[in-house]
């Protein structure tokens, strides 16, 4: 897959390790297929009101709702997930209020291996393949922010561990449905996010090991808080040839720009250019690691400078995105 295509699968499963920034890049990706005309759903499966924090709405719930043009929104509950199901296919709606205040609810979800998890992935299919009354899909994207890379090969398995318990019957056929859309490259993708750094690198690498052996595509990479370097080679070099000795010249030539600066500020200038620098460099280690082991195509986003990182900030990675799909 190109990056050019990133928006192409209905469905975007989005993982990474915590602390990534997986679901700013969830909605950031959401964002982007609103903006390109896609009628786009962001799924929340963890309950953390991420989104609702980021877009400054009310929290979010099991009501799919739309927050910006195009984009729509909603949290799965597991719960909830499970009395729809028992209302689609046996017609319990009637009981539903004793079912909900019962033991019965926890005790269902609690009884089986990965059981919510299945209701989670369930739902999402539910709403990849429902269409209007026209008969087109509801929805031409649906982004997932996902568990993150710890927790996504499990959530990903529960399908099949449903089908190896389940032989026969509508909860097997329901699971090997959820095994077909993630299986199917059209229809599911997994985004990964990453920091040019050595744990998250490294993680990355080994879950895309894992994912792939549970027979799913994997998307573009999407490299998140990239610095740009912010010096050329001759500046390079003259960073880091400058001693103690050089620092009252640094000073003189920073106030002859018009910065009043002692020697104790360009000590602590010089300190954090080598700190500048050394990131850079690692950044660059850790895209070759990424290109000689991963081999899947990259989307770099920028860090993004904020004391109240929001909406506007997100926006700005959105567009991003746009322009790399189009």
């Amino acid at each position: 897959m190109d990056v050019a295509n990133l928006l192409d699968p209905r469905v975007l499963l989005v993982t990474g390790k915590g602390g990534v920034g997986k679901s700013t890049v969830a909605l950031a990706l959401a964002m982007a297929g609103a903006r390109t005309g896609l009628r786009t759903c962001l799924v929340e499966v963890e309950g953390r009101q991420a989104f609702a924090q980021l877009l400054e709405t009310p929290p979010w719930d099991f009501t799919e709702r739309e927050y910006r043009p195009g984009l729509f929104g909603m949290a799965i509950d597991p719960e909830d997930s499970l009395l729809e199901y028992l209302d689609k296919f046996y017609g319990v709606r009637p009981l539903t209020r004793l079912v909900r205040t019962s033991a019965a609810v926890e005790f269902a979800t609690a009884a089986a291996p990965g059981i919510k998890d299945v209701l989670t992935i369930g739902k999402v299919k539910e709403m990849e393949r429902r269409r209007d009354s026209d008969g087109r899909f509801s929805y031409d994207l649906l982004v997932v922010d996902a568990p993150p890379t710890g927790r996504i090969v499990n959530f990903l398995r529960a399908p099949d561990a449903t089908t190896e318990l389940v032989t026969v019957g509508p909860i097997r056929q329901q699971a090997q449905s959820l095994i077909d859309m993630l299986l199917d490259p059209a229809r599911t993708n997994l985004v990964l996010v990453t920091l040019l750094e050595e744990m998250p690198v490294t993680e990355t690498i080994e879950s895309a090991a894992a994912l792939r052996d549970l027979g799913l595509t994997l998307g573009p990479v999407i490299v998140n808080r990239v610095v740009p370097e912010r010096l050329d080679d001759a500046g390079r070099k003259l960073l880091e040839g400058l001693d103690d000795d050089g620092l009252a010249d640094l000073a003189a030539l920073i106030s002859d720009a018009g910065v009043a600066l002692d020697r104790d500020g360009a000590a602590a200038l010089r300190d954090l250019g080598r700190v500048h620098l050394r990131r850079v460099d690692l950044q660059q280690r850790m895209r070759e690691v990424l290109a000689a082991r991963l081999r899947l195509p990259r989307l770099e986003l920028p860090y993004v400078p904020s004391s109240e990182f929001g909406a506007e900030e997100i926006t700005r990675l959105a567009r991003i995105i746009e322009e790399a799909v189009t």
